[in-house]
C-alpha cells in the first residue's frame, strides 16, 4: 500500500514541511481513492482532513500539481478556491512509477523503508559525477551514454529491472577508472542498495 491513512497526524505536532512531502501525500491521497471511485473527486475539506494539511498548504500544492498536468480541479465562482480534485491518468502513471514518484517528490522518513529507496538519489548523484568527470573525448562520450542507459533501467518499475543489464553496465561504468579513487563515488554504494533486488557482486 502506497499511503497510510493517519487519522491521528494531528496528535502529533505539526511541522513547516517541504512542498514536494505535501505534493506527494496529496498525490497518494488522490491515487488511493481513485482506486475506489474513479469518477468521484475530492473536496478541499476531504483533502484537508484526510490528507493531513493545513489550507495554508493546500492551496498552492494542489494548483501546482494541477498546473503540472497530475491532478484535475473542478473550479467554482470563487476563485483561487476550487470545489473537487481528482488524479489524472499521468498522475497515476507517475504515483505507479515509484523510481521517478520518489525523485520527483521524495518520500518522508520511514514512509518507504525498502532498500531500494536510496536508489533515485544514488542514481542521480551518478549522472552528475560522470557529467563532472575528468575524462573527455570518445571516453567521456561513452561514458555519459552508459550511465543514461543505466539510469533508463531504473526508471523503470522494480519488478522489470533486468539484472544481468544492470549489473553489465555498471561494469562498464567502473571499467573507465583505473582505480575506485578515480572512479565515481556513488557507484559502489549504488550497487550495494542494489544487492538485495539483484544480486550483484
Amino acid at each position: 500500500m502506497f499511503f497510510r491513512r493517519a487519522a491521528d497526524c494531528y496528535n502529533r505536532p505539526m511541522k513547516h514541511r517541504h512542498p514536494k512531502s505535501i505534493r506527494r501525500r496529496l498525490l497518494l491521497l488522490l491515487y488511493e481513492h481513485y482506486l475506489g471511485d474513479p469518477l468521484d473527486m475530492l473536496t478541499p475539506e476531504q483533502l484537508h482532513e484526510e490528507g493531513c494539511v493545513t489550507r495554508e498548504e493546500l492551496q498552492p500544492n494542489i494548483f501546482y500539481l494541477s498546473d503540472r498536468g497530475l491532478v484535475e480541479l473542478m473550479t467554482d465562482y470563487k476563485p483561487p478556491m476550487f470545489s473537487g480534485a481528482r488524479i489524472t491518468a499521468d498522475g497515476i502513471d507517475l504515483v505507479e512509477n515509484l523510481f521517478e514518484f520518489n525523485l520527483r517528490f521524495p518520500p518522508e522518513l520511514g514512509e518507504y523503508e525498502d532498500s531500494l529507496a536510496d536508489v533515485p538519489v544514488l542514481m542521480e548523484r551518478l549522472v552528475e559525477e560522470a557529467e563532472l568527470s575528468a575524462l573527455d573525448g570518445e571516453r567521456r562520450r561513452s561514458l555519459l551514454r552508459d550511465v543514461q542507459y543505466l539510469r533508463d533501467e531504473l526508471v523503470r518499475p522494480p519488478e522489470r529491472w533486468r539484472g544481468e543489464v544492470i549489473h553489465t553496465v555498471t561494469d562498464w561504468i567502473e571499467g573507465y577508472f583505473r582505480d575506485a579513487e578515480e572512479g565515481l563515488p556513488s557507484l559502489i554504494p549504488l550497487k550495494k542498495a542494489l544487492e538485495g533486488q539483484l544480486r550483484l557482486h
